[in-house]
């Protein structure tokens, strides 16, 4: 589902957001494709800056946080950072990032 909204800068100018929310899966790389897919949907209808829900590659809970964490550079940011570049797009997109300076802790970021 996209969401779009249209802020108004200062400038007077304006620009589009959109707001994706997406079905997610165990399966890591088809919640990639979907994400870039519904990148590339909103950037065609003119969003200039993007947003992923929070756990857009793996599914919710803290069992799976483990599992999914990335490091970054890693398998998500790349594709991310990929797509945006491509449709000319900012995209905001949340992970779990391994954290090595508090051992098996998981960060949100």
């Amino acid at each position: 589902m996209l969401v779009y909204l249209t802020a108004v800068l200062f400038s007077s100018s304006a620009f589009r957001l959109a707001l994706i929310q997406l079905h997610v899966s165990s399966v890591k790389s088809d919640n990639l494709t979907r994400a870039c897919g519904f990148i590339q949907e909103a950037a065609k209808q003119g969003a200039k800056i993007i947003s992923l829900p929070e756990c857009f590659n793996s599914p919710y809970g803290t069992k799976y946080f483990p599992e999914y964490a990335e490091k970054i550079p890693g398998d998500s940011t790349q594709k991310l950072s990929e797509v945006a570049k491509e449709c000319g797009v900012y995209v905001i997109g949340g992970n779990f990032l391994p954290s090595r300076c508090h051992g098996l802790n998981i960060r949100n970021i």
